[in-house]
């Protein structure tokens, strides 16, 4: 939503936020709303014993805390940490809201933005409803290529952030060790590709393997 980095200068701060910084803690209540201008912030919760459970991703363009910034919520749902070195810009809530009020484009981009939000959340849901580890990885990848990639050449999709084993088991509730395994299969299958963290998702093998369980028409 490019509209939300036209903020006046006046009443917003653009800040530079270090990797591994926490930006909110969960329970807490915020004191001002949050525009990614570069970089990932990475959303999750800690279950009950300390695992990390991660429920997505702020890119550039994303706004949060959402829940509370339309005062649906008084407080955080879950962690927000940078995943990488960021580029933020705050402001109170009352002028973010006020400045989406005065700007019908913008309006207009934020409906889209938080419909899309939800077809992506309803194949997240998908993928953790899985009982076996491959279904959850497939569903799952599908869910990463409609939210965060970006198409690099006809057919290939390379996630817009670094996408660790580790990251992956927590984004599905597998241990790193079965995600990496199963990853492993994929990744000889055609189905995905990577180096380093650098993935890339290959849709139409992923769908291939997905049959009659694929989201072909899903337009995001």
């Amino acid at each position: 939503m490019d509209g939300l980095a036209t903020l006046p200068p006046t009443k917003s701060t653009r800040r530079s936020i270090k990797k591994r910084t926490i930006l909110l803690y969960q329970g807490e209540i915020p004191r001002q709303a949050y525009v990614v201008q570069k970089g990932t912030v990475k959303v999750y919760r800690l279950g009950r014993n300390g695992d990390e459970q991660i429920v997505g991703f702020r890119m550039a363009g994303d706004i949060f805390p959402e829940t509370w910034l339309f005062e649906k919520t008084t407080s955080a749902l879950y962690y927000y940490e940078a995943m990488d070195d960021c580029e933020i810009i705050t402001a109170e809530r009352s002028v973010l809201l006020e400045h989406i009020q005065q700007n019908q484009d913008l309006k207009a981009s934020l409906l889209d933005y938080f419909i899309n939000s939800h077809s992506a959340q309803l194949l997240q849901i998908t993928a953790l409803e899985q009982s076996r580890a491959a279904d959850k990885l497939l569903l799952m990848l599908y869910y990463l290529l409609f939210r965060y990639s970006t198409q690099t050449t006809p057919g290939n999709y390379e996630l817009r952030f670094h996408l660790t084993h580790t990251i992956m088991g927590n984004l599905t509730g597998l241990t790193r060790e079965t995600t990496s395994v199963e990853l492993g299969k994929l990744r000889r299958k055609g189905v995905v590709s990577y180096s380093g963290n650098q993935f890339t998702i290959h849709r139409e093998k992923l769908e291939l393997h997905l049959a009659k369980e694929s989201f072909n028409d899903v337009q995001i």
